[in-house]
This record gives C-alpha cells, sequence and structure tokens, in this order.
C-alpha cells in the first residue's frame, strides 16, 4: 500500500450524525446480534428500514491514489456479503451506496455530503485520501466513519474509528528499534519520500524507536525518484558505516537505493519498510527487492489462517472480478466493513449513529475476525501508536514474501507524549 509518503494519500475524512431517540439511548447496551435475529420494528434513523441498513463508502475510483485502492470496494462487497447470507445485522441486509472523490477535497466534499443529505446513509467508510474536505461537516453532524487512518484528522474525533493510526500523535513503539537491533543493525539511515504532516510524525516515532534500542541514527534524506543522485547517497551509507537502512520508503524508491548500496559494498543488516507488501509487485520488483522486511498491521496471507480462508473464499463468491484476492487494498476493504458490522450489532435492534458510536467504542477487543496482530481496545486505540506488527521478508530470489519468526512481533510504549 503506497499510502504514508504522500499528503494526498493520508487525509480524512471525519463524519458524524447525531439524532437523538430514545431507543438510540439504549443501544450500547444491546446484547452483540446474532445472524439471522428479525429487526424490532419501524426505526427513524438514517438510512434504517425494517428491512435494510444503508451505509456510505468515499473512496478515491478516479484519482491519483485510485491504484492503491483497487480492490478496497470488493473488500467491503465480499464482507457484506458474507453477512447478509446470514441474515444480515438484526434481521436487516446491509447494502451501500458509493461516491468517487477522485482524490480531491473538493470531491470528497461534495461526496459526502451527498451520502449524507441525498442518500440517507448512516455511517461512512473511507479509504486514505483527501477527508478534509468533508472533516468538520461529518463532525458536526456526528456521523460515524470507519477506515483506514493515514491521517492526523483520524486522531482527533470521536466518531472515527480504524484499526491503525498511521499517523498517531501520541507515543511511539519499540517494536522496530526492537527488531532492527535483532538484526544487528546499530547505525541507521532514515529516508523519507515526501515531508507531510503525516510523514514527519511517523519518522519522528521511527527515530525515537530506533534511538531507544541504542541505534544511533546517524543521518536522514529526503529522497525522489527522478533526482536523487543515490550512487552518491550509497557512497554516503559506505562512508559512515551504516548498517541499517529504514524510513517512509516507497518500492520504487527501493529498487533505486538498494542496487546502489549493494554496488557500493554497503554491509546491510536490516532493510525495513511500511510498503510493498503486494505478490504483484514482486513480478515487476522482486530480486531488487531480496531481503526487505515489511511490516504490516494485518497478518499475512502465507500464514493461511481461518480467516484468510473465509476471505478469500467470500472474495471469490461476492467479488469474482478480482482474480487475485491476496492484496492488502482487499484487505483493508474487509476489515473497514467488518468493524463497521461490529459497530451496527453493538448499536442494537433500531441502531442510531451516537448509538453507533457508542456501542462500537465499547468494543475492548477488536481482533478483525482474526486478521489482526492482536486485539484492539476501541476504547483507547484513537490517536495512538500501535505496538504489534506482522513481520515479511522478501526472499532471497524475490519470488515471495515469508513470514518471519515469530511473525506477529510487539513492542512496548516508549512515551504517551503526544508527537509535534
Amino acid at each position: 500500500m503506497f499510502m504514508i509518503g504522500r499528503r494526498s494519500l493520508l487525509s480524512f475524512a471525519v463524519l458524524a450524525a447525531a439524532l437523538g431517540s430514545l431507543t438510540g439511548l439504549f443501544a450500547c447496551a444491546t446484547p452483540r446480534a446474532q445472524p439471522g435475529r428479525a429487526g424490532s420494528g419501524p426505526c427513524t434513523s438514517p438510512g434504517v428500514t425494517d428491512s435494510e441498513v444503508k451505509i456510505g463508502l468515499l473512496f478515491d475510483d478516479s484519482g491519483p491514489t485510485s491504484a492503491a485502492y483497487r480492490t478496497f470496494r470488493a473488500g467491503v462487497e465480499a464482507r457484506l456479503g458474507v453477512a447478509n447470507a446470514a441474515g444480515g445485522v438484526h434481521g436487516r441486509k446491509v447494502v451501500y451506496a458509493w461516491r468517487d472523490d477522485a482524490g480531491s477535497p473538493d470531491g470528497n466534499r461534495a461526496g459526502a455530503r451527498e451520502l449524507v443529505r441525498d442518500e440517507g446513509v448512516i455511517g461512512i467508510l473511507e479509504t486514505a485520501g483527501v477527508v478534509v474536505g468533508s472533516a468538520q461537516y461529518l463532525d458536526d453532524l456526528e456521523v460515524p466513519v470507519v477506515g483506514l487512518a493515514g491521517d492526523v484528522d483520524w486522531n482527533n474525533h470521536d466518531n472515527m474509528f480504524s484499526w491503525h493510526y498511521y499517523s498517531a500523535t501520541q507515543g511511539s513503539s519499540s517494536v522496530w528499534g526492537d527488531f532492527v537491533r535483532s538484526q544487528g543493525g546499530t547505525r541507521a539511515l532514515i529516508v523519507n519520500t515526501e515531508l507531510s504532516d503525516a510523514t514527519e510524525i511517523f519518522y519522528q516515532k521511527l527515530r525515537t524507536s530506533l534511538q531507544a534500542a541504542s541505534i544511533r541514527v546517524e543521518a536522514s534524506f529526503t529522497v525522489t525518484a527522478k533526482t536523487t543522485s543515490f550512487g552518491a547517497l550509497a557512497a554516503q551509507m559506505k562512508a559512515a558505516r551504516l548498517n541499517t537502512l529504514a524510513g517512509i520508503v516507497t518500492p520504487d524508491i527501493l529498487a533505486q537505493i538498494l542496487p546502489a548500496v549493494r554496488a557500493a559494498g554497503v554491509n546491510l543488516k536490516a532493510v525495513i519498510a511500511p510498503f510493498g507488501y503486494d505478490p504483484a509487485l514482486l513480478k515487476q520488483l522482486g530480486p531488487t527487492l531480496a531481503g526487505t522486511v515489511i511490516y504490516i498491521t494485518f497478518v499475512p496471507f502465507e500464514v493461511n489462517s481461518p480467516a484468510h480462508q473465509r476471505m478469500i473464499d467470500a472474495m471469490t463468491r461476492y467479488a469474482p472480478q478480482v482474480q487475485s484476492p491476496a492484496q492488502d487494498s482487499a484487505v483493508f476493504g474487509w476489515l473497514s466493513a467488518d468493524m463497521f458490522l461490529r459497530g451496527l450489532e453493538a448499536a442494537g435492534p433500531c441502531p442510531t449513529r451516537p448509538g453507533f458510536i457508542r456501542g462500537l467504542r465499547g468494543v475492548r477487543a477488536y481482533d478483525g475476525g482474526g486478521l489482526l496482530p492482536a486485539p484492539i481496545d476501541l476504547a483507547t486505540n484513537r490517536g495512538k501508536a500501535a505496538n504489534c506488527y506482522d513481520f515479511v521478508r522478501v526472499s532471497d530470489d524475490g519470488s515471495r514474501f515469508l513470514p518471519l519468526d515469530p511473525v506477529v512481533r510487539c513492542g512496548l510504549p516508549i512515551s504517551d507524549t503526544p508527537v509535534s
């Protein structure tokens, strides 16, 4: 997933809608729904009828980040397909309306307003995008929003939910430093691809983590694929005896750095990156990326757990247009829909927007049906750095991803002080 290195990929919408209803006051105390359970009668909440619940999907389908989320919608459809085949939520079929924000703030604003005002959805799913366009509008209405939290806006609004806050402003984790130290890394170069609020926050977290493990961060470079002299960069790494490469670096950048580093004779102990877990990428760059370790926010498909089998089977049945369902954007769509369904269950037989928010915020051990590295406390995770990731390594021949042992690696919080 190519997300953190670009501001346009890291903006997210703030959604909300408050309708006070007497039944909504009791929603957070309602037990988790059972598949096929009948609805409790007429409800006046937006998007809710006797037989259906309508949600919104807002994402970049035609703009600059569309390629990064090409299977997100399919993941949503697969998860909703499974839910509806089991009777829906509280006996109601879950349907959705969608809008393309084209990767622009104006498009995001217009799409959110149409979903809320014209489609009357109860809440919205969003990808990484330009949610700054609709953030305040949706926050004012208390519309629940669930999705991929890549922008700092997600940290500040209680109506917004995610399994992972990529731009969390609170603290850091020892997880990256612990891993690099375990590989023999001692002196590091941190690479950034483009500075923004989100990338700067992540850079600080990574630097703090490495330093906490007694790894010296000797240098930091902002690079671009077209203008950086990677040969000169590799020579500097060689002269400084650096043995670790980390940072907010995308595969196309790594594909230029690594050959230069190898040609310069740099003795790398560890190369870690947050992007590149994509089988299609290996066909293009696999041998070049050999040895790179990628840390991801969900259990890799190579584990082939029952949770993975369930998702792949659902994708085959409900999203057959996707020939290779084992993609990160499909997982992100699946998890977004799964978390939204959990919120609908927690909101009770007659769900309201406030009831959804209270109910989902009260879920203390959300695990994505087994797809997350560790259970998440949704009451406390907002705006905080994650401590658990799954680590995979590109094989020496570049043909496949190899889950490391252990696959799940968890660190310890380093500080609760907000990152400036």
